[in-house]
């Protein structure tokens, strides 16, 4: 190694080491804070309010929850709040297109709903946070690394501290966000997952979300139910992930002003929140009442039902959240089930916790499309190696069974809806958002349709090319005419029965991908690019340029994913 390279290699060392432990810090405090401003907002709530009937705690608490809710969201120009999804998305730019003020009011958001009591979830606003804390660090800092390490760091550091579980933070990092690994990054992600755990340890002394029984179990026994078991929790996923789309879809059909969508949710979930309190809020509470085995089979049964009924309204209707914690206990509450219902049956002598592990784990990883994170979160949380093998087997087959079924995972189908296919990765994202136009050559040659075919061989010589551009009087395109098709002909001839009226053309709001699949059936020296709109031709592109624009994304982005 050069005396050169020693000097990049401590710098990128150091860089590295200085963004974990600025981004692990920030991920540690606002997570933390974050979850226990949630759980004392909640009990001043039931303190101020606990004399009023369980309808109107809910709808008081709730109402309080919109109307700041409907302020935050006035100092926000998009349409949403972010989420997960978005931060996905943002990490698969070529280019920093995090927004900073929607990430920071989107966690307020969701800090606001579930403080308020509605049924949302922590852990997506906190990774979204994260994000939007990695991204304004690159801003600031502006060094030469790439936006991955920094949004992969922020993500992590917001997982580990909110489970307790860095192993866990640096996997969802790579496996639901980033979606790639690279050597380089790994020190920034590691030391931010790292620090934000030590920090927690440290500040809170306990970091663990959940305190799991631990006892000895039949493994075999577990893992064959699991096997039997996992196309359920797939359903279920499935049926919870389509419920909230369905929701989301009926909230913007209707037509009326969104304050009253907004009363008409928070009427529905108060009403539920009176006869079924345990459906509300983040809902870590009800999962340790499902281990503490309080809740019969018809109450395990209508939890389930009720808890998706709860997050599907919350969140369509006024309120933001995560799906994440949702989904644990949605999860929870099905292990729990098929234990009771084996119980029911004489298949099983006792309640067995790690079917309820195995539930809350199938169906969170199928909704957010990582079962290695959940595996190792299993694993980290539980403190047991024999938990995480009891899960693997449910988690493979229900993510598998959902995968089939519905999509790669909530978030995928989120952005799908919006047009952005993220299974294409980073290069097929770029090609699909970037327009042709942006590479086409403005200067190009024309010819008038009355004109003769003399002029237009004239013109070719002129110029020094085999096509040309052909334009009405009143400059709208008409086609294209080649020098074959106009060789050894008569030069008086009128050039109107030789243009290819029908040529390939691209227009101006094409996109690259667009573009490139025109152009494989194309044959020749150009490709017209048209406005849609007035009909006029704008510029001219060629395959070279097309194949050229791609290839040299591609190797910026095999370049990036080395880092």
């Amino acid at each position: 190694m050069t005396l050169l390279n020693a000097k990049a290699a401590s710098k990128y060392i150091s860089s590295s080491i200085l963004i974990g432990v600025v981004l692990g810090a920030i991920g540690a405090v606002v997570a933390n804070l974050f979850r226990n401003g949630i759980v004392f907002l909640s009990e001043w709530e039931v303190s101020l309010f606990q004399s009023l009937p369980r309808f109107f705690f809910y709808f008081i608490a709730l109402t309080l929850s919109a109307i700041i809710i409907h302020f935050i969201k006035r100092q926000l120009n998009t349409a949403a709040f972010h989420g997960v999804a978005d931060s996905i998305y943002f990490a698969h730019k070529s280019s920093d297109a995090t927004d900073i003020k929607a990430g920071m009011l989107s966690t307020f958001a969701a800090f606001i709903s579930a403080s308020g009591g509605a049924s949302v979830g922590q852990y997506g606003p906190l990774v979204h946070f994260g994000t939007t804390i990695g991204a304004l660090l690159k801003r600031y800092l502006r060094l030469q690394l790439s936006s991955d390490l920094f949004i992969g760091a922020g993500v992590a550091a917001s997982i580990s501290a909110g489970f307790g579980a860095p192993l866990a933070g640096v996997i969802f990092a790579h496996e639901v966000v980033l979606r790639h690994y690279s050597h380089k990054s790994i020190l920034a992600i590691a030391t931010a997952s790292g620090v934000a755990y030590a920090i927690t340890q440290y500040v809170w002394e306990k970091s663990m979300v959940f305190d799991f029984p631990q006892y000895d179990f039949d493994l075999l026994n577990v893992i064959t139910i699991s096997l039997i078991s996992g196309p359920i929790y797939g359903l279920i996923a499935i049926f919870y992930m389509k419920n909230l789309l369905f929701f989301a879809t009926l909230s913007q059909k209707i037509n009326s002003q969104p304050l009253y969508k907004t009363f008409a949710g928070i009427g529905a979930l108060s009403v539920l929140g009176a006869l079924l309190p345990d459906v509300m809020g983040l809902g870590t509470q009800t999962v340790l009442n499902i281990f503490a085995t309080e809740y019969a089979l018809g109450m395990l049964i209508l939890i389930l039902v009720a808890k998706i009924f709860a997050t599907s309204v919350s969140l369509s209707f006024g309120f933001f959240g995560g799906v994440f914690s949702p989904a644990l206990l949605i999860g929870a509450s099905a292990g729990a089930i098929v234990s009771s219902l084996l119980m029911h049956a004489g298949l099983l002598l006792n309640f067995e916790y790690a079917l309820v592990i195995c539930g809350m784990a199938a169906v969170t990883a199928s909704v957010i499309g990582a079962p290695i994170t959940m595996i190792i979160l299993v694993i980290e949380l539980t403190g047991s190696y024999v938990y995480g093998l009891a899960a693997l087997v449910s988690i493979a087959v229900s993510v598998s069974f959902t995968q089939i079924r519905f999509g790669a995972s909530y978030f995928d189908i989120q952005l799908d809806r919006r047009d952005i296919n993220i299974s294409e990765g980073r290069l097929g994202l770029y090609l699909s958002e970037t327009l042709a136009l942006d590479f086409c050559d403005k200067y190009f040659a024309t010819i008038n349709s009355n004109d003769s075919v003399g002029t237009a061989q004239e013109t070719m010589s002129k110029h020094q090319c085999a096509e040309l551009i052909v334009i009405s009087e009143n400059h709208e395109f008409v086609g294209k005419i080649d020098a074959i098709s106009i060789l050894n002909k008569d030069p008086t001839e009128e050039l109107d029965i030789y243009i290819d009226k029908e040529c390939i053309r691209i227009f101006d709001t094409d996109s690259l991908s667009d573009a490139m699949k025109i152009a494989s059936n194309f044959v020749g020296e150009f490709i017209p690019v048209v406005n849609a709109k007035e009909n006029r031709v704008v510029g001219v592109i060629s395959e070279n340029a097309l194949f050229s624009a791609y290839l040299d994304e591609q190797r910026k982005i095999i370049e990036m994913e080395k880092q």
